[in-house]
Formats: C-alpha cells, structure tokens, sequence
C-alpha cells in the first residue's frame, strides 16, 4: 500500500532511528516507521531517503502493529523516497489535524502498570505547551520540563529524545512550542521496589519552537 507521511519526528532510538509523522491521506492518524523485524526495531536514514522533520516521503509499505503502538509500519522493498519539505507554518494544520492532544491519563512521567494496560488511545500525541525547559538530569540523561494547559503543577522529568538538542551546551529555556511525544509499545520499563509494579516511561521526540 503507497502512504505519504509528513515527517514530524525523527528521533534517536537505539540502533538508529524512530521516524513518524501524519499519514497526509487521513492525517487525524501516525504513521510510525519501524523495521521488519518483528520487533519494531530502529531503522536507518537510508531506509527513508535521509528525511528529516518536516520533509514528505512516500513508500510502499504495511501495518507491523507492535503492543499499544498500533501506528507502526513497515517499508517494502527499499521503495521510500523524500518528496518535499514544508517549513514551520505547517505545524498549526498538523496540530489541529492530528486526533489525539493529550498525556495518556495523567501528568507523571511514566504510566504503572494498570495505567498501561487499559491505554486504548493512539500511542503518539502533539501537546501544545509553554515554559519548556530541555537539560540533563545528574544521572546525564536529557530530560524535558513544561507547562500544560490541562495540568495544575508543571509536567517535569520526561525523557528527550530529540537530537537536535543532544549537542546544546547546558540548558535550553523555550517559551512555546508544540512536542510530539509518544508511550512505548510494551511495559518493560524500570521496577519500581516500592509498589512492586513496572512503569511504562512517555518520552519526548520531538520539540518546535513556536
């Protein structure tokens, strides 16, 4: 099946790359693109003619739903090609078009077990948020801090995965911005040794300034 995606992330994910974005024939949807694998694995820059966020690309490819990310999909024979590239005017449609603007449930870093469990939602989601805050964390890890119309305290402490910032020297202060952010497909995150459950860690791949 031929699909054209409107790249709005392309994040580092271990072994290579996270590419996702708006399937543009119906672009309340994500189309995230894995390897064929079986194991939603990373995929490399030559696998989507070296897009970057905000460029077009076209394939011939299939679903390979993994666990709750059901947006997943594979590219067949070697058949993506970039098409375009739009600039940042396009991020207010994306935003508006796109279904799902909210933070599976609650406004922790992190889903408990039960939490993850009855996710029934796309597991991508655009925030529109403020008093973003990008840094790392004592244990050398990036992390990003913001400001959420829907949540009473500041959202703090979600892990970053978006490389443009991976080379910024110390901490990086934006007043608005839209971040794609995203659950992972299966539960097998960090024990927790007080409740005894595992905890299933949002993180964020990708941050535009508005």
């Amino acid at each position: 099946m031929k699909k054209r995606v409107l790249l709005l992330a392309v994040s580092c994910k271990t072994g290579g790359l996270c590419p996702g974005g708006l399937d543009l024939d119906d672009p309340r949807r994500w189309i995230r693109i894995v390897r064929d694998d079986g194991q939603a694995g990373a995929v490399q820059g030559i696998e989507i003619d070296f897009g970057k966020p905000l460029d077009i690309i076209e394939f011939e490819g299939r679903p390979m739903p993994q666990g709750k990310q059901i947006e997943n999909w594979v590219i067949d024979n070697k058949s993506c090609r970039k098409k375009g590239s739009k600039t940042n005017d396009i991020l207010g449609w994306a935003y508006e078009n796109y279904s799902y603007h909210d933070f599976w449930g609650n406004c922790k870093s992190f889903l408990n077990e039960e939490e993850f469990n009855a996710v029934n939602v796309p597991s991508e989601s655009i925030l529109k948020v403020s008093d973003v805050g990008i840094y790392k964390n004592s244990y050398n890890k990036w992390k990003i801090d913001f400001s959420w119309h829907r949540a009473q305290d500041k959202i703090t402490g979600i892990s970053m995965t978006d490389p443009d910032y991976y080379s910024k020297d110390g901490s990086v202060h934006i007043n608005d911005a839209y971040i794609v952010t995203s659950i992972p497909k299966n539960i097998d995150g960090w024990l927790n040794p007080t409740t005894g459950q595992k905890q299933a860690y949002k993180f964020v791949s990708k941050i535009y300034k508005i």
